[in-house]
């Protein structure tokens, strides 16, 4: 999946939502408030401490898989363009790049300069030679970010100006939806930290392309991947451009960041250059209560994904409101249960849509939501978020809840209880198969839990046995990965942007190590998501959408669950702590505290 973060984000939405993105996220002090203050500028000093739910599966920036992860990578590394997540509009404004780009007349050609400011921690220029490498990167066949190639494979080829090397000119093989997006958003490497053999440099983008897979075999390609997907976690190897080094990473307890002394955007003003505290502590509790508690002892400053049940009870807890203001952005987000369509090695209990369909039946999604989310989330029926209007296809019925009609679908797809021990069965290729399957979940999170624990108990009623399976998170999207699973709980996360299908859906995402982990599509579904990469018209885009809306919900390679709303605590000492369905729905680099309530490092931030 492709997640974009602060200092890496795109541009459109819709005016209906920031409507009520207006409506429910508020941060306005009440009388009596104990952190009120006369300062108006801000000042770097403080710590902002967020609570993480487990470890990030690491911190290489092309490789990581999980959201948390992205987060904090998103405060050591920076792209040419960000977007003021402020603006209902969210317009991009430029970041490491001097201005908005200058894009041709048919739209293959994108024409930047690198900031006169923007230095690398070395002292030397980022120049658009680093933007070429970060190409590159991606395009290295044997570096393990499968998930980002599909959003580059329309790069080709990067021209650097040879008078002025902070100025370039990307290349494009074709019209891409989401061109100044992936150009905008990808993280500018130094290859002095990451290929001090200027390995890569060997190879140019057109040939990279070109050769693709037949480089596999190359001494050069093998020496760069395998020192590069190496690098992981070490603070030495974790150094982009950014305001925040990363000053440790304690296993199952806290990852830190730590300030630049300087940082060369240092006097420059924008939303892209915010960086005021002089620590970012992200604090692992990957346990709901335990992080609960710790927020009501102020041991937290910032927490997301609360529990809806909790979140209600804070929002009446006035000893808490003292301190926290609390807040409901929507986001682009969706939760689904992931069905094993080509099982490797597995019982074949998904390969037919009649049983992939009866299970979706077993789920009373309308009582999850009364009963998890308390309201705070929606119905959804398909891969698109239902805030896109007009690519969302709202005409589609959500699935009710009706076990007599999950039983009559297994009946029909020949699972029936012959031998009376409560489960259906099968013969398939001359041997008998129970209806029984495996349902993985993240370890800490209780609703995904108490969700697989519901479909357990409904199964059971109409013979089939569900296995619960609860791991942890870098071992949960190992297997999904490696499509080592029968069923999950899983949840994307995108952006306001036009979404790209290929990703997660397109049969290629199945073979070449993408996320298509259920291994849905078929010629027809891959010919429909090609179609839409390269449409630029909103309306026929919008209608191509909704015919493969349409063909998903038929197919149910998941169970759609709900988009929800995000619930967010944040401490009120801190001054431009704003809220935003751009993910994580808060920015704490841009967090500054008035001198009189700096909690942590008094004496380097009074200074």
């Amino acid at each position: 999946m492709f997640m974009l973060f602060r200092r890496g984000l795109v541009l459109g939405w819709l005016l209906a939502l920031a409507l009520t993105w207006a409506g429910c996220s508020s941060s306005r002090q009440p009388e009596g408030n104990p952190y009120a203050s006369a300062q108006t500028e801000p000042t770097r000093g403080d710590w902002v401490v967020c609570h993480n739910l487990s470890d990030p599966d690491q911190l290489n920036p092309t490789n990581y898989q999980g959201a948390d992860a992205g987060y904090i990578v998103g405060n050591i590394f920076m792209s040419l363009l960000t977007v003021d997540p402020r603006d209902t509009n969210f317009p991009y404004v430029p970041a490491l790049a001097k201005d908005l780009p200058e894009i041709s007349p048919d739209g293959l050609r994108f024409t930047f300069e690198i900031h006169p400011a923007a230095t690398w921690d070395n002292g030397t220029p980022v120049t658009g030679e680093d933007f070429a490498f970060s190409v590159k990167v991606i395009k290295n066949p044997l570096v393990d970010c499968a998930q980002l190639r599909p959003y580059y494979e329309f790069i080709k080829d990067v021209i650097v100006d040879p008078k002025n090397p902070r100025r370039f000119i990307v290349v494009t093989k074709q019209k891409y939806m989401l061109a100044l997006s992936s150009i905008g958003t990808l993280y500018v490497l130094p290859r002095y930290i990451y290929d001090p053999e200027n390995l890569m440099g060997r190879y140019s983008i057109p040939e990279l392309d070109e050769k693709g897979e037949k480089l596999r075999n190359d001494p050069n390609i093998q020496k760069f991947a395998r020192r590069y997907n190496a690098m992981q976690r070490e603070p030495e190897h974790i150094v982009g451009c950014g305001p925040y080094l990363l000053e440790r990473w304690e296993t199952g307890q806290q990852v830190v960041l730590r300030r630049k002394a300087r940082w060369w955007a240092d006097t420059l003003e924008g939303i892209a250059y915010e960086a005021y505290p002089d620590k970012l502590i992200y604090r692992v509790i990957n346990d709901p209560n335990t992080a609960i508690t710790n927020l009501k002892a102020q041991k937290l400053d910032v927490m997301n994904a609360i529990p809806a049940k909790d979140f209600i009870q804070l929002k009446a807890n006035t000893g808490f409101t003292t301190h926290f203001n609390l807040h409901t952005p929507p986001m682009f987000a969706y939760s689904y249960i992931g069905l094993n369509m080509r099982p490797q090695g597995r019982p074949p209990v998904f390969t037919d849509r009649r049983v992939r369909r009866a299970l979706a039946h077993l789920l009373d999604v309308d009582m999850l939501i009364k009963k998890f989310s308390y309201g705070m989330a929606q119905r959804i029926t398909g891969p698109l978020y239902p805030m896109q209007r007009g690519s969302y296809n709202d005409t589609l019925p959500p699935i009710p809840y009706d076990p007599a009609k999950a039983a009559q679908l297994l009946d029909e797809a020949g699972w029936i209880d012959r031998d009376g021990d409560g489960i259906r069965e099968k013969m398939i290729d001359g041997r008998k198969v129970n209806l029984e399957f495996e349902i993985l979940t993240n370890a800490g999170n209780e609703v995904r839990l108490q969700i697989a624990r519901i479909l357990q108990q409904e199964a059971q009623k109409v013979g089939i046995k569900v296995n619960i399976t609860s791991l942890d998170w870098s071992i949960f999207l190992e297997r999904t990965k490696k499509h080592e699973f029968d069923a999950y709980i899983g949840a994307w996360i995108g952006s306001h942007n036009p979404q790209d299908l290929k990703q997660i859906w397109h049969t290629k995402s199945w073979a070449e190590g993408g996320s298509n982990y259920v291994g849905f599509g078929n010629d027809e579904t891959d010919r429909i998501i090609e179609l839409i990469r390269e449409e630029l018209d909103k309306t026929r885009r919008d209608s191509l959408y909704r015919l493969f809306h349409a063909i998903v919900y038929e197919e149910q390679p998941y169970i759609f669950l709900t988009a929800p709303y995000e619930r967010i605590a944040i401490h009120k000492r801190f001054r431009n702590a704003y809220t935003s369905p751009i993910r994580p729905g808060f920015f704490p680099s841009g967090f500054w505290t008035p001198k009189e309530h700096v909690r942590y490092g008094k004496t380097e931030a009074m200074r």
